[in-house]
């Protein structure tokens, strides 16, 4: 494990503790903070919601009392499928470009350019949401005692509250060691709920006898790119009381807990072959057969085998009690140095969740995304967004989570091969600076 101290952070800032009204508090400071975000209300946006990730597969959790939100992602779902962008008139158009440039006609050949040599379709895949899973709880409207956190020392979400004289708490992590979401369902008496599907993806939800619900769709189109990717995401429900599965929901009562797994896949093999089989039972069967503990520990051992790499001590004030959302204001007074460690501690975890050897790399949201239609569609920004996102990796000991970038450059190389013959009569390969999951190379916007 590398160690930062504070006096070292503090040195390599150029400042000494003495200079910092809070000194006394750093050096006198507590190592074993714990490292939560954590908040006394749900989330009322996307932007708000808790995420929670295993590299492939995403979730987005918003905590409400009544009804339970997970959003979730899986790393492959982007429109289209397979094609080639590259312009066949660019070529013939190079020379004059290139004269209009050397002449100082500047607006005649940014004009040329725009008309001749770019990519058609000029915008890329966009990368899109699976759909949501809603737990709904009935009576659970007026809740007390309310509270939302994420652990980064676990990588576990948790929302707790009281109905009542009753508690109910909800356990959600995305384990990279068996592939799925879980989620476990607890309390001190009677539980009840419902689970459905939903999601705006052209897709059927359908139900069988193992209690699970089953949604199954095909990807979006995009840009006059068809789509071609079938999908498959299913939450199976593990208790030990009156389960009743309908078409399209399923409804529990039982007693004390619950638990719910959740998987996700595409047909997506490689970004020249969607001919995949998307089916998720059999990981789900795997993970069903295992207790929860052993589902936790297990992921909970894997998550921090990276996380526990790197530790960053800058102190701790009374500050770090509060919830998360009102912390910044008491950083801005130079009144709570435990922020910039969460801070830190929080990008680390953002990479482990969303870019793991064999997946694909952290796009431009990471791996969460809400919408079929995402700010510059949520692909790969490669000329400095995506290098932003694995500014940790090798700095703060991730390099396994660097893998998934090094390998999309290499597979860069076939696509950009023939973008640099096709556009510019070169040999070698270029990309442009925007790709997505299709590797696609050419000048795009």
């Amino acid at each position: 494990m590398k160690k930062i101290t504070r006096r070292k952070f503090l040195a390599d800032a150029g400042l000494a503790a003495a200079t910092l009204p809070f000194a006394a508090s750093i050096l006198n400071a507590d190592s074993s903070e714990s490292l939560l975000l954590w908040y006394d209300k749900p989330a009322q946006e996307w932007t708000e919601a808790l995420p929670i990730g295993n590299g492939r597969l995403g979730a987005m959790i918003f905590g409400n009392p009544a009804a339970e939100q997970l959003q979730l992602n899986e790393d492959t779902l982007y429109a289209g499928r397979p094609y080639d962008p590259n312009n066949p008139e660019a070529l013939k158009a190079l020379p004059e470009a290139r004269r209009l440039i050397f002449e100082g006609k500047y607006k005649e050949a940014h004009d040329l350019v725009g008309a001749k040599m770019m990519a058609q379709p000029i915008k890329q895949m966009p990368y899109e949401p699976v759909g949501d899973l809603k737990i709904v709880f009935p009576e659970h409207e007026n809740a007390t005692d309310y509270r939302r956190q994420l652990d980064l020392n676990t990588a576990i979400t948790t929302v707790s509250y009281k109905v009542g004289a009753q508690t109910f708490t909800r356990e959600m992590f995305a384990s990279a060691a068996d592939q799925v979401i879980v989620v476990r369902l607890s309390t001190d008496g009677e539980l009840r709920f419902s689970v459905s599907f939903e999601t705006p993806q052209k897709a059927v939800v359908s139900s069988d006898e193992s209690s699970s619900l089953i949604l199954r769709g095909v990807n979006g189109d995009a840009f006059g790119i068809k789509g071609g990717l079938k999908f498959e995401a299913r939450v199976l429900v593990l208790n030990k009381g009156l389960t009743v599965v309908e078409n399209d929901l399923i409804t529990v009562a039982t007693r004390e807990s619950a638990l719910l797994l959740i998987a996700a896949a595409t047909s997506y093999r490689s970004y020249k072959d969607v001919s995949g089989d998307p089916g998720v039972m059999a990981t789900l069967d795997r993970a069903g057969r295992k207790s929860f503990s052993n589902l936790r520990d297990e992921h909970v051992r894997e998550h921090q085998r990276l996380f526990h790499r790197v530790k960053l001590d800058l102190g701790r004030t009374p500050a770090a009690d509060l919830p998360t959302d009102r912390r910044p204001a008491q950083f801005l007074k130079g009144l709570d140095p435990h922020l910039a460690t969460l801070y830190f501690q929080y990008g680390r975890y953002l990479l482990i969740s969303s870019s793991r050897p064999g997946t694909q790399p952290a796009n431009l949201q990471g791996i969460w995304n809400h919408l079929m239609t995402p700010p510059w569609e949520s692909k790969y920004t490669i000329n400095i967004n995506t290098e932003m996102n694995y500014w940790p990796a090798e700095t703060t000991n991730l390099s396994e989570c660097h893998e998934p970038l090094l390998r999309m450059v290499s597979e860069l190389v076939e696509n950009g091969s023939r973008t640099a013959q096709v556009q510019y009569g070169a040999r070698g390969w270029v990309c442009l600076h925007n790709t997505d999951l299709w590797r696609q190379t050419a000048p795009i916007d």
